[in-house]
């Protein structure tokens, strides 16, 4: 009979609240990536065109093999945006019905996302286009696109990389574009989309009329210098609801969606969508003084501020009770606050601000002047409320995000990059058109992927576009030498200019820019030249973190160049990083090794360094959110709090059904123990466990739940008493007897106790 134990999330709960209240910060684990599976074949403009039916409200069902990306515009951040999402690429924007809260939390802005959305659902809710679930309307006897479980949305979407600032840009416009128009065109082009207009004022603003009323979701007016009108539908949940409009003329930001009675409404993101003049202090664009936050103390609101990096809390300290409390310096001792005043010169706590970086987030990672001293006595911008913190003037409500802070230098950074493109442009980089309507993308030959950019077939030159490498840890690098190979083609009388570029930040605009002198390939008359190398670049001059920009610029050219880059490396010597270790004995399987100790959604075959080997399987792992392929129930490593346990997940379709086997195995096994679990919504789990000798099976057991719950944790615990050598081998049953990705079920902490 199988013994088995049935973990509580809360199980890992006390033991992380145990852990961290001995230890003050743990070593942050290595950074996952994720990498979408499918690739997109679809625009969201194709596809709504597609789909598109008249009338206010409808639902249909995608039949075809259809597969959309576009990165998140617009989420419930504030408050305004209540149970439903946005998402937009290169061609048109769509919203997303979805019944759950805090999408924010996990579909940030700039979050690239991949659809596959054959047997989904598209449709209208009350003129609004949409990508929801089907709900009957019975007032008019019609389907309509109501909100989706988010447990649905998340079984065809996955995540593609990691947020990327900037990436998501709205269409200038202006309301006569859209305003009084209901026409399938006009509908396919603005639902939905990120839009800015200028020179914009708003009805009744008098200092004291606010967003909203205390009470009720509120349409308020802006008008252009002709008076045109369009309504802008604020939210009184929003953080902003109760500030007062701007008085003055400006400019808005926001999601534009077709209302039921053919009307367009705007929907802001957030304060910062609102670019006035006078009447927004607080924003990014205009932020307090340290001075004017404090001020503002206690008022609730989340406010940007910015100021000099001057300090952090001393050690030992819970109480700011004199300036001998903060370490007026760096590098400081600890790594868990900044403090930050109007002068890089003060030493006056009573003049400053605390501010909280919480741990395992990007702002503590990047800002901590513990590890990163060259931010001491530089810019920074943070958001959040204006509160009491450890006796002191602080900061609350900033969770760390990337979209919470801003600083005038980089820090941190990659210590090597070695990039081929082989698998697209990665995510990490930023992909900027800074003007023009071409952007880089990459493309093969001779069984070589390569970045380029062309201004061939744009429409709107100049073509100002770049394509900027993550931030790279140049002053830590033993080898601060770059390298990368150039290709082009022009027919020789080509104007087009590329340009690398040294930034100190990664806003071309804005940054320092140092413009590097590489050697770099000629166009020929007709056709590509030859690959060249640009020689060992160095970098040694610049001592902190810096990006790499690769520039192509054109204005109007009669032979647009294609300029190509591959093959980019700094400190680079060739090696590969070594797996992490399998484990704290030779008796459990090394499942972290398996994919170069990568995690992977793709079902296929991976091999450990031990020779495990997982058939039909993709290799998951634990981590702090649930993102194919990581998911937090997973956990750590036996014995670790910093090691995420990996864990193949064997597949139940039936023509490819997933196994794991171990190696020979040696020294004969008294018992055997594992965890598993169901990481997505299936509804069965039956799986065998054999111990093999000469090839036939001596022990098994068959493990199954019959209605297994989803992210709980089980436990597997058997006495074996077999002696000599052994392998172990899993296979998944496929209880539904299902020919699709059903019935699957992951293994991790698989342990073995010899005799």
């Amino acid at each position: 009979m199988t013994t088995k134990k049935f973990y509580l999330g809360l199980c890992m709960l006390l033991m992380l609240v145990v852990t961290t209240g001995c230890k003050e910060d743990f070593d942050n684990p290595p950074m996952i990536v994720p990498r979408a599976t499918h690739t997109p074949n679809t625009t969201i403009a194709e596809l709504k065109a597609k789909y598109w039916q008249d009338g206010r409200n409808f639902c249909d069902t995608i039949k075809d093999d259809i597969v959309i990306h576009g990165w998140v515009s617009g989420n419930d951040v504030s408050g305004n945006l209540y149970k439903v999402m946005y998402i937009q690429d290169e061609t048109g924007g769509i919203g997303i019905s979805l019944d759950a809260s805090s999408l924010a939390t996990n579909y940030r802005v700039g979050q690239e996302l991949v659809l596959n959305l054959k047997n989904r659902w598209i449709g209208k809710y009350n003129g609004q286009y949409l990508l929801g679930y089907p709900e009957w309307y019975a007032a008019q006897s019609v389907w309509e696109a109501g909100r989706m479980q988010l447990e649905v949305f998340q079984e065809f979407t996955e995540f593609n990389g990691l947020p990327v600032s900037g990436q998501v840009k709205p269409v200038d416009c202006v309301i006569t574009d859209f305003q009084g128009k209901s026409d399938k065109d006009t509908q396919l082009k603005y639902s939905g989309q990120l839009v800015r207009i200028q020179d914009l004022t708003w009805d009744g603003a008098d200092g004291i009329l606010a967003f909203s009323e205390p009470d009720a979701t509120t349409n308020r007016t802006v008008r252009d210098a002709n008076g045109n009108q369009l309504t802008v539908r604020n939210s009184n949940y929003a953080d902003f609801h109760s500030d007062p409009l701007p008085v003055t003329q400006g400019t808005l930001t926001g999601i534009l969606v077709m209302t039921g009675s053919d009307v367009w409404q705007l929907f802001l993101r957030d304060l910062d969508d609102v670019d006035f003049d006078m009447g927004t202090k607080g924003t990014k664009g205009d932020p307090f003084t340290v001075a004017e936050f404090i001020e503002n103390q206690g008022n609730g609101k989340s406010r940007w501020v910015t100021g000099y990096i001057v300090g952090a809390v001393a050690p030992e300290v819970t109480t700011i009770s004199s300036n001998s409390d903060i370490e007026w310096k760096a590098p400081t001792t600890l790594a868990t606050t900044l403090v930050i005043a109007d002068s890089p010169d003060v030493t006056d706590i009573s003049k400053c601000v605390v501010v909280p970086l919480p741990q395992g987030s990007k702002f503590r990672e990047q800002a901590n002047i513990k590890d990163n001293p060259e931010a001491y006595k530089t810019q920074i911008w943070v958001k959040g409320e204006s509160t009491i913190y450890m006796g002191a003037n602080g900061i609350g409500g900033n969770s760390g995000t990337t979209d919470e802070f801003k600083m005038s230098i980089a820090t941190g950074g990659l210590s090597s990059l070695n990039e081929g493109f082989e698998g697209g442009l990665p995510s990490e980089w930023l992909n900027l058109q800074v003007s023009g309507d071409k952007k880089w993308y990459t493309t093969s030959f001779d069984n070589n992927t390569y970045a380029a950019m062309t201004g061939y077939k744009g429409t709107n030159p100049p073509f100002d576009a770049w394509l900027i490498t993550p931030a790279l840890a140049i002053g830590k690098a033993e080898n601060k030498n770059l390298s990368f190979r150039t290709q082009v083609n022009g027919y020789g009388s080509t104007t087009t200019i590329f340009e690398v570029y040294i930034m100190t930040t990664d806003d071309p605009t804005t940054a320092t820019l140092t413009k590097l002198n590489p050697a770099l390939a000629t166009a020929p008359n007709s056709g590509y030249s030859d690959w060249k190398q640009s020689g060992d670049l160095d970098l040694s001059q610049f001592n902190g973190t810096y990006y790499v920009g690769f520039r192509f610029y054109a204005t109007q050219d009669a032979n647009y160049a294609t300029w190509c880059v591959d093959d980019v490396k700094f400190n680079y010597s060739g090696s590969v990083t070594p797996p992490p270790t399998p484990g704290p004995t030779g008796t459990r399987a090394d499942f972290e090794t398996m994919n170069g100790g990568e995690a992977k959604s793709t079902y296929g075959t991976y091999t450990s360094t031990s020779g495990w080997k997982a058939v039909n399987c993709n290799v998951l792992s634990g981590g702090e959110v649930d993102s194919n392929p990581i998911f937090k129930f997973i956990g750590f490593m036996d014995g670790s709090t910093t090691q995420y346990a990996f864990a193949p997940c064997l597949n139940g379709k039936t023509s490819t059904v997933g196994t794991v086997t171990s190696p020979a195995l040696t020294g004969g096994i008294k018992k055997l123990t594992f965890n598993y679990g169901m990481p997505y919504t299936d509804t069965q789990i039956s799986m065998r466990v054999d111990i093999m000798q000469g090839g036939q099976s001596v022990k098994n057991w068959t493990v199954t739940e019959t209605a297994p719950v989803k992210y709980q944790v089980y436990t597997f615990s058997e006495t074996c008493n077999v002696t000599g050598d052994f392998q172990i081998v899993f296979t998944n049953l496929s209880p539904t007897q299902q020919d699709s990705n059903k019935d699957r079920i992951c293994i991790w902490n698989v342990n073995w106790e010899n005799q």
